[in-house]
């Protein structure tokens, strides 16, 4: 599935501001990225949030009904080359509608 990674601040109780990455899913809030993690994006997010681009990130839901974690998949900042980051739009990939089996090549099973 995709997520869409966003840019949000955390105000803490002696003021500071606190950049971090929220993840969303379907446009709702399900979790946000560790401090370190969110800043290996965090550059990358402002630019594409400067240029009117939303940024998507591959995800996996793993775990169990006892305890969800989402898995993503994600380019830091500094494996983005300047040729990408030049050029654009860059549309998010076109997922398949919802359906009860898909054909699935063999290199992405178990």
């Amino acid at each position: 599935m995709l997520v869409s990674l966003h840019k949000e601040i955390n105000t803490l109780k002696n003021g500071t501001q606190r950049p971090f990455v929220e993840v969303r899913l379907d446009g709702k809030r399900v979790g946000e990225l560790s401090n370190v993690t969110s800043a290996h994006l965090l550059p990358l997010l402002e630019h594409i949030e400067a240029v009117g681009e939303t940024a998507v990130a591959y995800a996996k839901i793993t775990g169990s009904a006892l305890a969800a974690q989402l898995v993503l998949q994600a380019a830091k900042a500094t494996e983005i080359s300047n040729d990408w980051l030049s050029s654009g739009p860059h549309p998010a990939p076109k997922l398949l509608p919802l359906a009860a089996n898909y054909e699935v090549p063999a290199a992405y099973t178990k």
